[in-house]
């Protein structure tokens, strides 16, 4: 167990190859926290440093409901760590192993929430960079809170971890720009990831066949996704499926700002929710 100054750790609960996350309570104040902690082989590390300082940035910059709240950072030298509020609930991911499928009312509550989220990191300058269903959590009152900021960045920024060959996110809900031979990132890039996150909420699967890292490279980059009406077990409204369609556009330009996702599923979520009680 780490030794955080200011901090005493309780459990580790999640986290990656850079870092790991405790469950933990501030000395000073008797606050139950969430310490992000840079794992002890990569404390040299320039790179994994400038990960958890950018992470750092744009949670201090984007203050939102929807994204997890930073409250305290110590980036500027070892021990390196992010203290974050420590929310309830659990993970869309478990959720998802769980339950397989969502319902459409939750599923589209869920997505216009997160939508909310990337759409206040993109007005204020930043990629999130790995939105997938790890990364959101459903909170006790149903509320989705956008996660792990570790791959946020403003635009530009990876140009050059990306030309070293550098994966920033995870494969499966990388969009085709992110997989193509000189790959590039842009804001449409989350839209995409989210389109993705939405057809396995709705779905129980993926819009693309499971594979190795270079086969989904591949299939991301040239071959249409799967037809989401052809996978649903519920009715969709009528828009859905092509809003669906929309996100996962092979083309940045033809996919929708996040801001105008949410536009588009306040109706079909209102719907859906009366339908919900109707039934």
């Amino acid at each position: 167990m780490p030794r955080i100054p200011g901090y005493e750790l309780h459990t580790c609960f999640g986290g990656s190859l850079l870092t790991s996350v405790y469950s933990g309570r501030s000395r000073a104040g008797d606050v139950p926290c969430a310490v992000k902690v840079l794992n002890r082989d990569w404390q040299d590390d320039a790179t994994a440093v400038k990960l958890l300082q950018r992470e750092a940035r744009a949670c201090l910059a984007v203050r939102h409901p929807h994204i997890v709240k930073l409250l305290d950072a110590h980036v500027t030298r070892s021990p390196y760590f992010l203290v974050m509020e420590l929310l309830g609930g659990e993970s869309l991911r478990r959720r998802l192993r769980r339950d397989y499928r969502l319902q459409l009312a939750d599923a589209l509550w869920i997505t216009r929430q997160t939508a909310e989220a990337l759409a206040a990191l993109h007005r204020a300058g930043f990629v999130h960079g790995d939105v997938k269903p790890d990364n959101i959590r459903v909170a006790g009152d149903g509320r989705a809170i956008l996660l792990d900021l570790g791959f946020a960045h403003r635009l530009g920024e990876n140009a050059q971890l990306l030309e070293q060959g550098y994966v920033l996110g995870t494969v499966n809900y990388l969009a085709p720009e992110l997989c193509a031979p000189e790959p590039e990132d842009d804001f449409a890039s989350d839209v995409f990831s989210l389109g993705v996150t939405l057809f396995e909420m709705l779905t129980g699967q993926m819009p693309y066949p499971a594979g190795s890292i270079e086969q989904t490279f591949r299939r991301h980059e040239s071959d249409p996704p799967a037809d989401l009406r052809q996978h649903a077990v519920v009715p969709l409204p009528s828009g859905l499926p092509r809003l669906v369609e929309k996100l996962l556009a092979r083309r940045q330009e033809d996919r929708p700002r996040a801001a105008a996702v949410v536009q588009q599923l306040i109706g079909m979520e209102i719907a859906a929710i009366g339908g919900r009680r109707t039934a």
